[in-house]
């Protein structure tokens, strides 16, 4: 699935002639969207990014994709384990702090502190789920696989048609009816939740 094919079927199903490349910001939007809503599948990674941290290191920054953490592993695959924020820092911040094997950590702001502090080099592995890049190339494939087509095309016009200025439009409430159901069937079980239905405003 590509954003020319969203851009396509957007075309037909709006009457519009969007040009080529035109319709960047909104499936990037569409994206984000749908990226936020669950821990899908296709935004996990795992093993693929490292953090080298040396003797001394107390912290390292967050790759800038990320979202919502998996776990964090030493090279033997042993998970480290969630310390609270307040007593991580504390102990670190003690004179003659702790050093040694890593074995907790906590994230704070776009970083990750590692406690103990390390007493040598380590190799800090993660598994995360991650916002996919701003799209500047239609013709390259989506993050998502093809069974979330429906959700981008409905996801896309929607975007579109708010940027385009509309608040309260016939098929801005279909497309987003559209999108939450597809969102919906395609959503992990433990991620959904369930909520009344609202009412569309026309503006009457």
């Amino acid at each position: 699935m590509t954003g020319a094919q969203i851009r396509t079927a957007l075309n037909s199903r709006l009457s519009k002639s969007v040009a080529v490349n035109g319709l960047n910001t909104e499936l990037t939007l569409a994206l984000q969207a749908i990226a936020r809503l669950a821990q899908w599948p296709d935004l996990h990674k795992t093993d693929t990014t490292t953090l080298a941290f040396t003797v001394g290191l107390k912290s390292k920054a967050l790759p800038s994709d990320f979202r919502i953490l998996d776990r964090l592993y030493r090279a033997d695959d042993s998970t480290l384990a969630e310390m609270e924020v307040d007593a991580l820092r504390a102990y670190q911040e003690v004179e003659s702090a702790t050093t040694g094997e890593p074995t907790d950590y906590a994230i704070i702001g776009g970083s990750v502190y590692l406690w103990p502090i390390p007493d040598a080099s380590y190799t800090i592995r993660m598994s995360y789920w991650y916002n996919p890049a701003a799209i500047s190339d239609e013709t390259a494939a989506l993050p998502f696989g093809d069974e979330f087509q429906e959700a981008m095309i409905t996801g896309t016009i929607v975007a579109y048609l708010k940027t385009s200025g509309f608040s309260e439009h016939p098929k801005l409430a279909e497309n987003q009816i559209a999108f939450d159901r597809e969102i919906f069937m395609l959503m992990p079980v433990e991620d959904r939740k369930v909520t009344a239905a609202k009412a569309f405003n026309y503006g009457r």
